[in-house]
């Protein structure tokens, strides 16, 4: 059976929080945990807010240190490795360290953080720093009290391979490559191994062959299907009928980027994915249409080239990207305190407003475009 997977925007704000838009922070439900991606002031309130439960955060991917993605960071650790709040409680909370991962120099930045505030976790963690050629290294020295030494992870044919621990061994790998920003940058590709495929066909063969199976001392003939999926061996059928597996279906594949107004570097480490979360900071919506009489009305060249010139993207760019990978749905995210997320009649026309213009470039797939907005899930289900 194909695990669940969704995804939660905690935060979908950029630069400064707004009444109706937090900082960014994307939580990945994955292989039965939260996988966090970006960590904004006042992340642990948006949880709180939400259905989802801090205490399932198992690994935080930082993408970059501007503080509107990680200054949620050592708040969030405190208050959900709080052992004496039971909505935090989890098996083996005490034993299991909770995996971050991100560029220099988050890991001093984070240990001077907790130790300056005298903070105490009850939970140990690890950071993993992604390093560029000519970073610094730290040495993992001096560590906090609850603090494991992480992993020096260096750049190898233009992508980082992450150590992912437990989850590895159950298939699930996640690499990342550095994109362009005003600061060093990091996208993430996260993939789930191949899952079985379905038996359904097999069916009409084992019925058939039932009585004889029984007589052979398998109780339950359809368990068969259960053997076939679980080995993906063939199995030869009393009549001499040849039970194949059927091929395995391709695990999802999801692209969660940072601030960037150039994500090529990603291209080699994507295989098509199931989705891709793009930033989409500014656009041209109503709000610069509609002005004053006698104001001058910027041009999609114009409002691309600010954008562009503060590392940022527009839905444009964003669309052109996700058709160049051959994503199959796209969600835009990281929006400018301009545009309001909340329900009102305006804010919904201006954030169509910016779908609609990333629909004219990805091909009019307008049931494949989506924009976010803060405690919004999305299910991402299986290509077929």
């Amino acid at each position: 059976m194909v695990a669940p997977m969704d995804i939660t925007f905690l935060g979908t704000g950029s630069a400064q929080p707004s009444a109706t838009r937090n900082h960014q922070a994307i939580a990945l439900r994955v292989d039965g945990d939260i996988w966090l991606f970006d960590c904004g002031e006042a992340t642990q309130h948006q949880f709180q807010k939400s259905k989802l439960k801090m205490g399932k955060v198992t690994r935080i991917f930082i993408t970059h240190m501007h503080g509107d993605h990680c200054f949620g960071l050592g708040p969030l650790l405190c208050s959900m490795t709080d052992n004496l709040n039971p909505a935090n409680a989890t098996t083996d909370t005490a034993k299991t360290p909770i995996d971050i991962y991100g560029p220099t120099p988050i890991r001093s930045w984070l240990r001077n953080t907790l130790k300056s505030t005298y903070s105490n976790l009850g939970q140990p963690y690890r950071v993993h720093e992604l390093l560029l050629p000519d970073d610094p290294i730290d040495t993992n020295q001096e560590l906090h009290q609850d603090e494991l030494p992480g992993e020096n992870i260096t750049l190898i044919d233009g992508s980082f391979t992450l150590p992912m621990f437990e989850s590895a061994k159950k298939g699930y790998t996640v690499q990342a490559a550095p994109i362009v920003h005003s600061i060093p940058s990091l996208g993430f590709v996260i993939r789930e191994p191949d899952w079985p495929g379905k038996v359904n066909q097999l069916i009409p063969l084992i019925k058939k062959n039932a009585i004889a199976l029984k007589e052979l001392g398998l109780a339950n003939p359809m368990s068969l299907l259960g053997k076939i999926q679980r080995t993906n061996e063939p199995y030869t059928l009393p009549d001499g009928q040849l039970l194949t597996p059927p091929p395995l279906r391709p695990g999802r594949e999801v692209v969660i980027l940072g601030d960037t107004k150039d994500a090529s570097a990603i291209i080699p480490i994507t295989r098509d994915p199931t989705l891709l979360v793009h930033e989409s900071t500014n656009a041209l919506t109503r709000l610069d249409t509609n002005v004053k009489e006698g104001s001058a009305v910027p041009t999609l060249e114009e409002i691309e080239t600010r954008t562009k010139d503060h590392g940022h993207s527009t839905p444009q760019m964003a669309a052109a990207f996700a058709k160049k990978i051959n994503c199959k749905k796209l969600i835009l995210t990281h929006f400018s305190a301009r545009y309001r997320g909340d329900e009102e009649e305006e804010s919904l026309q201006v954030m169509e407003d910016i779908r609609k213009l990333a629909i004219d470039v990805f091909d009019q797939r307008s049931e494949d475009i989506y924009c976010a907005r803060d405690l919004w899930s999305y299910e991402i289900k299986m290509d077929h």
